[in-house]
């Protein structure tokens, strides 16, 4: 044919070569018609590669087999090539049987193409994963939230075998770019999944009078932890739910308080006085600064707060009683029961009264009872005259026990002991008198 001939630059065929190339021909055939003259047996060759490979003429690997070798490099490309046919992830422990190599020759090649950084090949456990396939994973992720618009990292971590820790990076790290959700609470939420809790949890707390407990509201509910107290945070923050915001234990809405300052303050304005007890039972943390602060002004007792005017009315009460009686008895001079410690504070914060006691014009007798000076002063000559009286009928008394002896002195002097004091007074009676006869030598001017 044509294509074996050759033209010079006139256009004529050279026929030396073409005799040159027909001889050639010729000769292939008879080489490749002739009989072998050497042939090796299989013995043989592993014989000769074993030996070259010893005097490491030829760097080699044996198959598990031993009929098949291969180069290191080829047993670098084979693993790769497992791994991408395996979509970028496989377990170390199945590529010996893949492959037809011994493990120790796998683990060695896995750690040069680890070190080598390709395709962001990385271990994990027993396998080796590359970046594809992290990716392929959470576009598989982002897949799934959407429809079901809420997926646990530990529910993706059982599923692909992984661990929780690792899948939690994995998700961090492609958060926003291949997937599209909000990550809370090692929980992934697709961004209308937040929207609706977050509808909830505003509609539940508006709708709130009173104080309520978090945790109750939450478990009632079924809210997502995370995203519950993160919802609550954060429209509390934002000034859409006003009230008071204890951490994650409770919420107490601003309604409330606007209700129980309204009815504290009818109540002092009515009665002119409020009990710290009550404010605390409606959830009031601190009633003496709560009340010093909505109604300045006021007298702070032990038990309540009362206002000026009413402390006012007392003091005018008892200094008219003092002034006619000689005694006024504090307790009667209120219309609500007051304590002990309440009735001490009160004559301390009266600024008249407290100055008419250091001056010793009236006397505390008790908590509750204040006597006048000129009554003390009666009552002590009468306490003396008794005590003198006593003392006569005591004397009266030893004499005729002396006298009489034995039973009947006995029972005569037991006659004698129950002369005037006894037929005419109590045993309370006689532990008073005897209190007065103490008191009036304590209290008395001069």
């Amino acid at each position: 044919p044509r294509a074996f001939d050759t033209e010079d630059a006139t256009g004529s065929v050279d026929h030396a070569t073409m005799d040159e190339i027909l001889a050639l021909q010729a000769e292939l055939a008879r080489v490749q018609e002739a009989p072998t003259a050497f042939k090796l047996s299989e013995p043989n060759i592993v014989e000769i590669v074993s030996t070259l490979s010893q005097l490491r003429l030829v760097d080699v690997l044996f198959t598990t087999n031993g009929k098949e070798y291969l180069t290191p490099e080829q047993l670098l490309r084979e693993v790769g090539d497992e791994i991408l046919s395996h979509g970028g992830r496989v377990n170390v422990a199945d590529l010996p049987a893949l492959l037809n190599v011994d493990l120790p020759h796998i683990e060695r090649a896995v750690t040069q193409l680890l070190a080598a950084g390709r395709d962001g090949l990385q271990r994990v456990g027993g396998e080796v994963l590359t970046e594809y396939y992290l990716d392929s994973l959470a576009e598989e992720i982002d897949t799934a939230l959407r429809g079901v618009g809420r997926l646990t990292l530990a529910e993706v971590a059982v599923a692909h075998a992984l661990s929780t820790d690792f899948v939690t990076s994995v998700v961090e790290s492609r958060i926003g770019a291949l997937i599209h959700a909000k990550l809370s609470g090692g929980s992934l939420f697709t961004a209308s999944y937040v929207a609706r809790h977050l509808a909830r949890v505003r509609g539940v707390l508006s709708a709130l009078h009173g104080p309520a407990s978090l945790p109750a509201l939450l478990k009632a509910h079924g809210f997502n932890e995370a995203l519950f107290y993160e919802a609550v945070g954060g429209l509390h923050a934002a000034g859409r739910l006003a009230g008071t915001l204890q951490a994650k234990t409770s919420f107490t809405p601003a309604v409330h308080r606007l209700a129980q300052a309204a009815a504290v303050g009818a109540r002092y304005e009515q009665n002119g006085v409020v009990e710290y007890a009550a404010l605390a039972r409606m959830g009031v943390r601190d009633p003496r600064a709560h009340l010093a602060a909505e109604h300045p002004g006021g007298v702070q007792l032990d038990s309540c707060y009362m206002s000026p005017a009413l402390v006012s009315a007392a003091e005018a009460g008892v200094e008219e009683a003092l002034s006619g009686a000689g005694a006024a008895d504090l307790r009667s001079a209120f219309d609500c029961d007051l304590t002990d410690a309440d009735l001490v504070a009160f004559a301390a914060a009266s600024a008249s009264l407290s100055a008419a006691v250091a001056a010793k014009r009236y006397l505390p007798l008790t908590a509750s009872l204040l006597v006048a000076a000129p009554l003390a002063a009666e009552l002590k000559e009468r306490a003396e005259a008794l005590a003198a009286e006593v003392a006569t009928a005591e004397h009266a008394a030893t004499a005729a026990r002396s006298k009489g002896g034995g039973e009947g002195g006995g029972e005569g002097g037991e006659g004698a002991r129950g002369g005037w004091l006894v037929g005419h007074t109590s045993p309370p009676v006689r532990a008073q008198i005897h209190s007065v006869i103490a008191w009036t030598r304590v209290y008395t001017p001069g």
